[in-house]
């Protein structure tokens, strides 16, 4: 991908920032780009491959709070706080930037750019409740259903589960009673979706 593709890949209003704010890297699937409660530095963006914000629930168990994909930001409200609030781990290897906290911030004294801001975060809060809202059936089988409606199974069906906030077990159950049943199709392993002809 040339260096054209990538900044036309910075959405607003991260691209009206000096270049000298951004900083360009690669990272492998699985790796920990923070942790929570490490000393935040900037925001982030994925120029390419995918990255999953988790929280880790009182047992050990992990839970996806946000999922960012391919010429989208996370990790904003770490622009206001001194240490990230979650997890910000690589599902699929690609790259990836950081944008200087510093530099967000004095940029607000722009108009334009707090507004295009405020408009970006307004998009992600929606797509945040709608995550909010599957998670919220108690039912996991009408849990997993809404998801693969919704087409948050994008990935392996570890992730998905995690993002349901179900156990993979549980998960694996709601999507063979879904096969059984017809809803969901299974053509390969570790492969689901709606079954378009019921």
């Amino acid at each position: 991908m040339s260096e054209y593709d990538f900044n036309h890949m910075i959405p607003d209003p991260y691209a009206r920032l000096p270049r000298s704010a951004q900083k360009r890297f690669s990272a492998d699937a699985r790796e920990t780009l923070f942790r929570q409660g490490a000393e935040t530095t900037g925001l982030f963006i994925v120029l390419t491959g995918r990255v999953h914000l988790e929280r880790v629930g009182p047992y050990g168990e992990r839970f996806v709070i946000h999922r960012a994909e391919v010429g989208t930001s996370f990790a904003e409200a770490s622009i206001f706080s001194e240490h990230y609030h979650c997890d910000a781990i690589v599902i699929e290897t690609g790259e990836f930037m950081r944008i200087e906290k510093t530099a967000v911030l004095r940029a607000f004294a722009d108009v334009d750019f707090a507004r295009a801001y405020a408009r970006q975060a307004a998009r992600q809060i929606q797509a945040q409740r709608q995550i909010l809202e599957i998670v919220g059936i108690r039912s996991a089988e009408e849990r997993v259903m809404a998801g693969l409606v919704a087409g948050l199974l994008d990935g392996q069906v570890v992730d998905f589960a995690a993002l349901l906030q179900l156990s993979h077990e549980a998960t694996y159950r709601a999507l063979r009673k879904l096969v059984n049943s017809g809803n969901v199709i299974n053509p390969t392993r570790g492969v689901y979706s709606l079954n378009s002809g019921c």
